[in-house]
């Protein structure tokens, strides 16, 4: 799988990743959507409603890139105009982003961009197959596995295309899950989307 997304030309998605925090059962759902174009444009947009249920109507939209010359990460908060800018390289502005999206930034910036470090599949330990499952019709593999600080990851994979559809972690205070769908592979895309 790792090497299928070093491959790819040209990849799109949108999803979301849902949050629990386990003590206190408080759930947050933030939508997203990546771009990217090889060599390196990239564009990672994700939504951050308000951890307080009944302020989840404010949300700060956020979006992670690189222009083919440099990296941002763009911050617009509710009732803003105007979203601030930070110029950064990618690997920064993905890892910047990468808490605050519950790690979805990260996901599929880290498969596809040599720059971008951290957590790597490659790094997850003692990996086990589990039943294997249908997602939207599709047959996957599920895989667990731990993560190597702590925690366990459980991971499906199209079985056809190698594409990553769903992660689930499982930490010792919160968990998250990750869908990705209408995952487009080596298909047209349109170079001025990548613009900070």
């Amino acid at each position: 799988m790792v090497a299928f997304y070093r491959s790819v030309s040209a990849y799109s998605d949108t999803g979301h990743v849902t949050s629990t925090i386990l003590k206190t059962h408080a759930v947050q759902r933030r939508s997203f959507s990546t771009l990217y174009q090889a060599p390196s444009f990239f564009r990672f947009e994700f939504a951050n409603p308000h951890p307080y249920p009944p302020l989840a109507d404010i949300v700060t939209q956020h979006v992670v890139g690189f222009d083919g010359t440099e990296g941002y990460l763009l911050t617009r908060k509710h009732g803003d105009l105007h979203a601030h800018k930070s110029v950064r390289s990618i690997a920064l502005a993905v890892a910047g982003a990468a808490g605050i999206s519950s790690g979805s930034a990260h996901t599929i910036g880290r498969l596809l961009l040599p720059e971008v470090e951290g957590l790597s599949f490659m790094d997850l330990v003692n990996p086990r197959d589990e039943e294997d499952t249908y997602i939207e019709g599709i047959p996957c593999w599920s895989i667990a596995a731990e993560l190597p600080n702590g925690g366990k990851r459980t991971v499906w994979i199209e079985k056809n295309t190698l594409l990553l559809r769903k992660i689930v972690d499982l930490r010792e205070t919160f968990s998250a899950e990750e869908i990705r769908q209408n995952i487009c592979i080596n298909g047209p895309v349109d170079i001025n989307r990548f613009a900070g």
